[in-house]
């Protein structure tokens, strides 16, 4: 039984991630110009009006900070999901500076000075504010000593979105005891939006996400070693059709008795999107979560929220053909596009080159030879630490390599890098170096999520 029903591809070039940052600085501005609207210039005495200015921002930023990775499949389409983690960072630390800088005017403007600091006596605005300020800083040594502390992902994640949620209400709350912004309509208006916002996506995140997984649930059928330290895990929907997705696509899994675990981590799917009701994850054993994966056994249960992503073929029918560049286990969104292809009897040229250190780190080589059998399909396999007996590709994937394996027209295929983010910027560039549209080259790194 083949399922060939398509999965909706969300826009994810250029105009969608300039559509997304115009809509960031708005969410920045907007409060500050209703403010402004509502009290004019001449209401406010400099000093105040600095300290008002820079506590909106900042608040903004934090609700920023916390809806970027809410899940949100368009925002995940049009970045990708570590890039969407960085920018979540750095917001995040300019979000802090302006706290900061909103707590240094604050203290310059108000004649109680550091008495505010005083609980037992201040306002519950200021108490509010202290809270908050408190929370953020602990969120900020956590993060920048988590390298040295090195705890458990799952038991740093959890603090991490508990004092997250602590600093977004307390300023929430902050804001709405300072009666005199909030009488103004437009501005009551905004937060309180703001407010429907956040607590929208976090029921759709935490309650909504683990009950549509519950709905559609699979059953492991097999895990498989895999060379290079790699394990396949095999799955198969139980009593639905299984959830379509399009092929370079990922989900979140979660393995155990039910949806609301904690636990979860991010891979992408390395089977064909054909037959969405049997899915496969090959996963390389880099941390404690998937080194524990081999140890499974058939007939577990597993949640999956997904597929999300817009690293994916789909809608590039009019493409010449396609090149995809991986290294390491960036191969597994590349098998998934390659089997579709193969699946849906694709007669275009396409090229494959592949990266990893060893001969036995190259991860599924098998699956890969299959697929260029039944494909019009090029393998360039490029090692950086080749035996004696390698005849193939030695080194890295550079200007040279590339320029030996292009085809005549290069600029009419569209071209795929999946891999760490040096291989993945510098791949890039050479390829923007040699003509080929920036449109054309779309990239996928791969990291701690």
């Amino acid at each position: 039984m083949i399922h060939r029903r398509a999965v909706t591809t969300h826009v994810h070039g250029p105009a969608a991630r300039a559509g997304w940052f115009l809509l960031y600085l708005e969410a920045l501005l907007v409060p500050l110009v209703l403010t402004w609207l509502s009290l004019g210039p001449k209401d406010l005495p400099a000093g105040e009006a600095v300290a008002l200015s820079l506590g909106l921002v900042a608040f903004s930023a934090l609700v920023v900070a916390v809806i970027l990775p809410a899940r949100v499949s368009p925002l995940i389409a049009a970045f990708g999901i570590e890039t969407i983690l960085r920018i979540h960072r750095s917001i995040a630390r300019a979000a802090t500076i302006l706290v900061l800088l909103h707590l240094v005017a604050v203290l310059i403007e108000d004649p109680r000075g550091f008495s505010i600091f005083d609980l037992a006596h201040t306002t519950w605005a200021a108490r509010a504010a202290t809270c908050s300020t408190a929370a953020l800083l602990l969120m900020v040594v956590l993060a920048l000593t988590r390298a040295r502390r090195q705890p458990r992902y799952e038991g740093w994640r959890l603090v991490h979105n508990a004092l997250a949620w602590i600093v977004l209400v307390t300023a929430w709350l902050h804001v709405w005891w300072l009666r005199h912004l909030m009488s103004m309509p437009l501005l009551a208006a905004w937060f309180f939006g703001t407010g429907l916002l956040v607590l929208g996506l976090t029921v759709r995140r935490w309650l909504w996400l683990p009950l549509r997984a519950r709905r559609r649930s699979y059953l492991l059928e097999e895990v498989r070693r895999e060379p290079g330290d790699g394990v396949t895990l095999t799955i198969r929907a139980d009593r639905h059709h299984g959830v379509p997705f399009n092929a370079g696509q990922f989900a979140w899994l979660k393995f155990g008795s039910t949806a609301f675990v904690f636990e979860e981590h991010p891979f992408s799917i390395s089977s064909t999107a054909v037959r969405p009701y049997r899915k496969q994850f090959t996963i390389k054993a880099l941390g404690d979560f998937t080194e524990l994966l081999s140890a499974l056994r058939p007939g577990r249960r597993v949640f999956l929220d997904g597929p999300y992503g817009g690293f994916t073929i789909e809608g590039y029918d009019g493409s010449a053909g396609f090149m995809m560049i991986a290294a390491g286990v960036g191969i597994t969104p590349m098998l998934s596009m390659l089997r579709t292809l193969a699946d849906r009897r694709d007669r275009r040229r396409h090229w494959l080159i592949v990266a990893a250190r060893t001969a036995e780190e190259m991860m599924l080589r098998p699956e890969i030879e299959d697929v260029r059998r039944r494909l019009n399909l090029k393998v360039v396999e490029v090692l950086s630490k080749p035996g004696p007996d390698w005849t193939g590709e030695v080194g890295r994937i550079g200007g040279e390599l590339l320029t030996r394996h292009l085809p005549r027209n290069p600029a009419h295929l569209n071209y795929f890098l999946c891999g760490p983010s040096p291989m993945v910027h510098s791949v890039s560039h050479e390829l923007a170096a040699r003509g080929i549209p920036l449109r054309r080259i779309h990239t996928e790194r791969f990291g701690a999520a």
